[in-house]
């Protein structure tokens, strides 16, 4: 039988001065966290000409030949079981040359030194008896580079006599998960500070999971419920644990079965806050879910809004409104199951907007996740009938066609076995003819009413709207009344629209005119009502250029 093994190849020696990524940051955040495992409570950090020096007041090196065993590791089993020290965070100095001091003894490691030189330790002429100093030149170590990487390390950090803020991760009121080593609390957005915030936006902006690695903190997004608002802080207590974060940068989570077990504590903390809050939008299957793990919680907040149609984009359709403290057990939801003609959705909601009706009839739009919740079971629109009149003018107009009848009148038929019924000055066509374009299947109707009811934008919307790959929404909207203008001026006779764009400039003039002649020669005679006249000449021909 054949077998192998794992082992370190010398040739990885030679390469440990670039197993860092390099960056200022993974430099902080290795140096403090070496202090920090040291046992040290205060760093200093002194920036004079380029050379950084950093003191810390911890135990100090026994044996400085930890320093360069790649792999090694010098900390004890609970610093092994808690923090899983990879023994290479000094490399991440490398190549620099880096002199460290402590407890009698100095070594200045240089280049060849991080790959396969001896480096010679020797008697320290200035003995540090307290800690260990570490001296190196570098990019400066500035508290605007500090103060992030230190904020949440549980240490004082100095930079240049100004104290680095100190923050505890998580509050009192975090839950303590001591299988995981770890301590979970849950924040809603306006409850992070500044520096959570910072966390956040350095790795990306959607992150919601904040793990504090003893000062590093690791990003991660992760919705355990739909409220997206939620943010996790994970904070490490120096507890054995089984959360690892990838080598050597510990950018990442490892996603072994102890990350499993830390998102379903996580999703458990999720429902205690959300049980603690006492309200919640939760859709029914996330509140069902909550039950099985034992955390009771109230059912949801109403969620819904008025009227069967509208979008998230410009322009908005005419609305629905419903009469104040009109409760919400007697609107009605659009019932899916029984087949109806496309467009009835609209046309309950047109009926309800624009109807003259006895009582209040409020249609209303609420997302199948929320079925099961007892507000929700509310009476269905059934049948949606539209009686339309005679046929006075069409046209296609933007992307469906535009068609003016004497009369239209909408007969919404509910669950409950009331009728809503009433005349209106604009609906869906319930079947587009046959001929109709793929391109311009939109066929709306109206009344001659409409033209003093309904906004254009109202129009609009039911023949396509806005196209956000055409020009801005103000030119689009601007095109599309010219074109309706048109419209209305065919409706009332072929010369109509000849005769409102003589009349429009007319508007400027004084209302004391009686009447306007216009000759052929572009002279302009107006008479006013008190038998004056006013002659306007066009004027002078310039002379033909030399």
């Amino acid at each position: 039988m054949t077998t192998i093994q794992a082992c370190v190849n010398p040739r990885l020696l030679t390469k440990a001065d670039r197993l860092f990524t390099g960056t200022l940051d993974g430099r902080i955040i290795e140096v403090l966290q070496n202090a920090r495992r040291a046992g040290a409570t205060r760093v200093t950090i002194t920036n004079e000409d380029g050379w950084i020096t950093v003191k810390d007041n911890g135990q100090g090196i026994d044996d400085f030949a930890k320093l360069l065993d790649l792999g090694g590791s010098g900390w004890d089993e609970t610093c092994e079981h808690s923090e899983d020290p990879a023994g290479v965070g000094i490399f991440c100095l490398a190549p620099r040359e880096v002199t460290i001091r402590s407890k009698g003894k100095m070594v200045t490691i240089s280049k060849d030194g991080w790959t396969h030189e001896p480096v010679e330790v020797r008697k320290d002429p200035d003995p540090v008896r307290k800690g260990t100093i570490l001296r190196f030149q570098d990019e400066p170590w500035e508290s605007s580079k500090v103060d992030g990487n230190a904020v949440f390390c549980g240490m004082q950090v100095i930079v240049d006599g100004k104290r680095c803020p100190r923050l505890p991760f998580v509050s009192e009121d975090a839950a303590h998960h001591a299988e995981l080593g770890c301590k979970i609390e849950v924040r809603e957005s306006n409850q992070l500070d500044q520096w959570h915030n910072s966390c956040k936006r350095e790795r990306c902006y959607s992150n919601n999971v904040l793990v504090n690695f003893h000062g590093q903190v690791v990003a991660f997004d992760h919705h355990p419920i739909s409220e997206h608002g939620l943010h996790y802080l994970v904070d490490l207590t120096s507890e054995p644990t089984g959360i690892r974060l990838m080598l050597p940068a510990r950018t990442r989570l490892v996603e072994n079965e102890t990350y499993k077990q830390l998102l379903s504590a996580i999703e458990l903390e999720a429902y205690r806050h959300i049980q603690r809050r006492g309200q919640h939008t939760l859709p029914f299957e996330e509140y069902a879910r909550a039950k099985t793990l034992n955390i009771p919680l109230p059912e949801a907040q109403p969620v819904f809004t008025i009227g069967l149609i509208g979008n998230d984009l410009s322009p908005e359709p005419v609305a629905v409104t419903k009469p104040m403290g009109f409760p919400l057990a007697k609107c009605y939801r659009m019932d899916l199951k029984v087949p109806g003609e496309d467009g009835d959705d609209t046309n309950a909601h047109l009926v309800a907007a624009l109807g003259t009706l006895t009582e209040p009839f409020v249609p209303v739009s609420i997302r199948s996740c929320y079925d099961g919740y007892s507000w929700a079971k509310l009476p269905t629109i059934g049948k949606v009938e539209v009686k339309i009149g005679k046929e006075l003018h069409s046209e296609w107009l933007w992307s469906g066609k535009l068609i003016c009848v004497d009369a239209l009148h909408i007969t919404v038929q509910t669950s409950v076995g009331k009728v809503f019924s009433s005349p209106v000055c604009m609906a869906k066509a319930p079947q587009p003819p046959k001929e109709a374009p793929s391109w311009a299947d939109e066929h709306v109707l109206i009344t001659p009413k409409a033209q003093d009811h309904l906004q254009p934008s109202e129009i609009w919307y039911h023949l396509g709207g806005w196209c956000d790959e055409g020009d801005t929404y103000d030119t689009q909207l601007a095109c599309f009344e010219e074109e309706l203008d048109r419209f209305w001026a065919d409706l009332i006779g072929p010369d109509e629209q000849l005769r409102q764009s003589i009349l429009s400039p007319l508007y400027r003039i004084k209302p004391d005119w009686q009447s306007v002649t216009v000759f052929a020669s572009g002279t302009v005679a107006i008479r006013h009502v008190d038998g004056t006249y006013r002659t306007i000449e066009p004027p002078p021909a310039s002379p033909p250029a030399q």
